[in-house]
């Protein structure tokens, strides 16, 4: 009886063991997917956001939490940008956190429209007008900067008239206004961006207006600043990884963005690229130049530095 219990003992603490090590081993499998899925997809999405680093926190026994810290460059000025916080679990997958992620929306007294808000930061979220698309009123805070001091760097969403290569964009704008991203076209449904007719549940018709397209529903690749490399380069490779990794979590939209450039080609480069926007930055002096530019179809304010 005492050599069963020893044994029965010796191979509970050995399952015990062992378990203990396989959930790790998954659990960290798990993270470093969930890292790597929101790593690579950031490298197309939210325009000037750099991350900072990335905590985990165990959250229960099957699933983690994940705080990706960001901010916002403003010629060498770091603005906080709040988390990115993303949950994932033992068996894969990742998610943000449930409740309401939408923006604070306020009406802007100096032109009627409703300006976006950043839930954490409170700082202004840029707002982006497809050429395609014709809107009941477009934004241009162009107007707004003689009415500023020059004691703010600031960062601007310019929306163009039509779409242009990214080199094409490096010619035309001036060398004192610093280009931070690019707007791509990935757009494989204009038609969706566009004021529509529709009924309501009593048969009433009236009318959804086209709204601009908020920073986070985009997708580009910023500008690089080493010079020695195009950041249209860095999207289709980014790109291309994605289409790689059939369990990411943004695996059917890489697979869609990546259709979509490919057309009739057999592969995509940087001739399928075509830009939108872009993200600048600078101060009201050096924005005014835009004013004249015939490209820029929209402006709308970012976030705000102080200069000292």
């Amino acid at each position: 009886m005492f050599r069963n219990v020893i044994i029965s003992v010796t191979v509970v603490i050995f399952l015990i063991i062992a378990l203990g090590f396989t959930w790790l081993s998954l659990m960290r499998s798990s993270q470093e997917n969930a890292i790597r899925d929101v790593q690579l997809f950031q490298q197309i999405t939210r325009p000037n956001v750099n991350q900072s680093g990335v905590q985990n926190i165990g959250n229960s026994l099957f699933e983690g939490v994940l705080y990706f810290n960001q901010y916002k460059e403003i010629e060498g000025i770091p603005v906080n940008w709040g988390d990115h916080v993303v949950t994932y679990s033992l068996f894969g997958g990742v998610s943000r956190l449930t409740g309401d992620h939408s923006p604070i929306q306020l009406l802007d007294p100096s032109d009627g429209q409703m300006r976006y808000y950043d839930r954490e930061t409170k700082q202004r979220i840029m707002e982006f007008y497809h050429p395609e698309v014709e809107y009941r009123n477009i934004r241009n805070d162009l107007e707004q900067l003689e009415q500023m001091t020059g004691e703010k760097y600031i960062e601007m969403a310019i929306s163009f008239d039509q779409s242009y290569t990214a080199e094409q964009v490096r010619t035309f704008l001036p060398e004192n206004v610093s280009l931070k991203w690019l707007w791509a076209d990935t757009y494989t449904d204009v038609e969706s961006l566009r004021e529509i007719n529709t009924v309501d549940g009593d048969g009433e018709e009236y009318v959804v207006p086209a709204f601009p397209e908020l920073a986070d529903r985009i997708y580009g690749f910023s500008e690089r600043p080493d010079g020695q490399s195009k950041g249209e380069e860095w999207f289709v490779q980014a790109i291309e990884q994605g289409i790689q990794v059939n369990d990411g979590k943004y695996y059917r939209e890489f697979e869609r963005i990546y259709q979509y450039l490919r057309g009739d080609s057999q592969s995509i480069d940087t001739t399928s690229v075509k830009v939108l926007g872009a993200v600048v930055t600078g101060t009201s002096e050096q924005l005014e130049v835009l004013k004249e530019m015939e490209q820029v179809r929209s402006s709308v304010f970012g976030v705000m530095a102080e200069r000292f």
